[in-house]
């Protein structure tokens, strides 16, 4: 049964990039990417080999893992083929058209005197390479995107169970905000990768330490740090949270002190974030004065949310986190309807994430109850980084797509939630589950 769903697989795989190069024949040539595919699928192959020794749980991440990159070529095939440049990202073209420049510049055919950010740094890296061919740029970010679920699943296995990782993986391989972001070679992709993968290998290290899993956490930690300089303190705070020992005697303590360095990095942050956003200007006053500027230079466009509420003190700051994290987390709600074509599509996708993110609440407190700690330093990694977007965006569009940066992390226990709904569900209707 599962070698006719891997046939298949493959064959609407190969339909799609087939069509891809039809609709985009400039874009790349389809031997170069059939070749840049395979190496990927093997590459993936070769992880689960080495992760996962039993062959029947091996056989159902392959078939999870095709079934995501699948997704994410599709929408890559979309996006990039129906719609303008930049439609759903406007850094998008920016750092195709950077990238090109720079790869340009190093082959010695013009030169370049910007200094590009690192996803366009990342493009001219394939461009120098292959070419100006963006259809292989956005394999790789489609490739990552589909290793991510397979980074939520191990994540999900080792805090809680297989099946709740079956239905954390499920859920992150087929989430629309997750796919989309993965298949633009923005600085998305790259960061969710990276923050899943050391939390995977922090969780394996503590476990058994081997020396290779090290290795390849301070290799992540270096590359978050070039594609968001800001998340190295929230990685870092993860990795060494997970060898605090949280017991019920202790609890309270300690997640009292992990929440005061939360708020102070969250304000840390916010003001970080200040010189990167427009009308920021000087403000030597304080971190949140400069925060409340952060909030002013999102405020912009039709998106705007909750842009006059000031923050510049610490007793608003305290006051409203609740009702900005609100915001971060459930906007767009059903009533805010517009005649903008994105917004009522976040709209319509906030309808199916309410229902995991009321069972990600439900996994944390069940998780919580039965003495689960190991959960803390995912639960950290979420907290500080949805406090610090929640108190610095003001814009819609802007806080939908960071939510992409947590959203796969909640999944995780969403996964264990709705296994706590399966469990609930065959105590009370025993004999209705015997006769499934």
């Amino acid at each position: 049964m599962r070698s006719n769903a891997l046939v298949y697989i493959l064959s609407i795989m190969a339909a799609i990039f087939i069509g891809w190069f039809l609709f985009n024949p400039g874009f790349s040539g389809i031997i170069e990417y059939t070749i840049m595919l395979a190496f990927f699928v093997l590459i993936a192959w070769s992880v689960l080999v080495f992760f996962v020794p039993d062959r029947e749980e091996r056989g159902y991440l392959v078939s999870i893992f095709l079934v995501a990159l699948v997704l994410r070529i599709l929408v890559s095939m979309l996006v990039h083929t129906l719609l303008p440049p930049g439609y759903f990202a406007p850094d998008e073209a920016g750092i195709l058209e950077n990238g090109r420049w720079f790869a340009e510049s190093l082959s010695g055919s013009i030169s370049y005197y910007g200094h590009p950010d690192s996803p366009a740094t990342i493009a001219a890296m394939v461009f120098y390479m292959f070419g100006y061919k963006p259809n292989i740029l956005f394999l790789l970010v489609n490739f990552l995107g589909a290793l991510s679920v397979l980074n939520i699943y191990f994540i999900t296995k080792r805090l809680f169970n297989t099946q709740s990782a079956r239905y954390s993986a499920m859920v992150v391989t087929v989430l629309p905000s997750l796919v989309l972001w993965s298949s633009m070679p923005t600085k998305d992709p790259y960061s969710q990768f990276l923050i899943t993968s050391v939390i995977h290998l922090a969780l394996r290290v503590k476990e058994r330490f081997r020396i290779s899993n090290v290795m390849l956490i301070l290799v992540s930690i270096a590359l978050i740090g070039f594609i968001r300089g800001y998340l190295l303190i929230i990685v870092l705070l993860g990795i060494t949270s997970s060898f605090i020992p949280f017991r019920r005697e202790t609890f309270l303590r300690n997640v009292i002190v992990v929440a005061l360095f939360a708020m102070s990095f969250s304000l840390f942050f916010s003001s970080y974030e200040a010189k990167k956003v427009p009308n920021y200007g000087e403000n030597p006053q304080g971190v949140l004065q400069t925060l409340q500027q952060t909030r002013s230079g999102f405020y912009t466009g039709g998106s705007k949310m909750l842009g006059t509420i000031d923050v510049s003190n610490p007793a608003n700051a305290v006051i409203y986190s609740p009702l900005l994290l609100a915001m971060f987390f459930l906007a767009p709600f059903p009533w805010d309807i517009t005649g903008s074509m994105i917004h009522n599509l976040a709209t319509a996708e906030s309808l199916v994430w309410y229902f995991f993110f009321f069972y990600a609440i439900k996994g944390i407190i069940g998780a919580l109850k039965e003495g689960k700690f190991d959960i803390m330093p995912v639960l950290i990694m979420i907290g500080v980084l949805s406090v610090a977007y929640a108190l610095a965006i003001t814009n819609l569009g802007a806080a939908y797509r960071f939510r992409g940066q947590v959203s796969g992390l909640l999944l995780v226990f969403s996964g264990y939630g709705l296994y706590l709904r399966k469990q609930t569900r065959a105590k009370n209707y025993p004999t209705a589950d015997a006769q499934k």
